[in-house]
């Protein structure tokens, strides 16, 4: 019998690692379909709320079809809200700004402190150990982070380090609380309600900033919809059934697959070079990673 539970348990947190690496390689083509869009005319405000009206619709279209209850009282809405203002959005923004002062390798490099932000927040927040292999894991994806996005030699725009250090904190913050609401309220409702309170507060911004264009050509479209349904509706469906199972520290330590994942892909799709240094950075994820998988 205790066998037997033992086993059904390393299954369902299989899958639960799955359901990351999913997440995490989706979130991977985020940057490449963002590129197409912006090339292709979509501005930043335009795309951004696209991206989210097009995951809000399909998850609310999916609650009433399957005839699955959605109110949530008052304060859990206030909460959801807080949650996709003040952490999806805010993160998006800061990063997007964090661009414009310093290189996006750099950028992308600060926002993964996240992890540790969040293995600290969740052992004091939602008492989820803090052993050695995780620790030991962390240590090893945030090392080969660092050698695969590198590290320019010059000096570093104080306003880009702060903002891309402000979307660490804010990505943490949004993962350990959805964590904690997620025990209450349903994974598709959550994503429901999150998404929509995002595509509502870009709709506000873009057009309080005339950012707002829809004539956009059809390679603009087919790009806004890929990053609504693979980056958006898969990662977040997945991602947040993967934190149930595994828990937020330990999928923020495997989403740190994601630089290898957008490395491979740039290789495959851009024709980009792969060097030794990215592939050991890759290597050093992948064993973290694995070490995650045995915890």
């Amino acid at each position: 019998m205790t066998q037997t539970i033992t086993t059904e348990k390393k299954g369902k947190e299989s899958t639960g690692i799955l359901l990351v690496l999913v997440a995490t390689i989706s979130l991977s083509t985020e940057a490449i379909a963002a590129k197409i869009a912006y090339r292709e005319g979509a501005g930043v405000m335009t795309t951004l709320f696209l991206r989210y009206a097009v995951a809000a619709f399909f998850f609310w279209a999916e609650m009433i079809i399957s005839k699955r209850p959605w109110k949530l009282s008052r304060s859990r809405i206030t909460s959801v809200a807080a949650l996709a203002l003040g952490g999806q959005s805010v993160t998006v923004l800061c990063l997007f700004y964090a661009f414009k002062y310093i290189p996006a390798a750099m950028a992308i490099l600060f926002l993964y402190v996240y992890p540790t932000i969040v293995t600290l927040l969740s052992y004091f927040l939602l008492k989820e150990p803090l052993t050695w292999r995780k620790m030991t894991a962390l240590f090893m994806t945030l090392a080969g982070c660092t050698v695969i996005l590198g590290q320019p030699v010059h000096g570093l725009d104080p306003r880009g380090v702060i903002l891309a250090l402000g979307a660490a904190v804010m990505n943490a913050i949004f993962l350990v609380g959805s964590t904690r609401l997620l025990a209450d309220i349903p994974v598709p409702v959550y994503n429901a309600y999150m998404t929509g309170i995002v595509a509502l507060f870009f709709l506000g911004l873009g057009s309080i900033k005339g950012a707002l264009n829809f004539s956009l050509n059809l390679q603009a479209w087919e790009a806004v919809l890929f990053l609504g349904l693979i980056c958006t509706v898969l990662s977040l469906a997945a991602l947040f059934r993967g934190v149930e199972i595994i828990g937020a520290s330990r999928a923020a330590i495997i989403s740190t697959f994601e630089p290898v994942s957008t490395a491979l892909l740039g290789f495959w799709l851009l024709q980009e070079t792969l060097t030794g240094w990215q592939l050991l950075g890759g290597a050093l994820v992948v064993t973290g990673v694995m070490l995650q998988s045995r915890e």
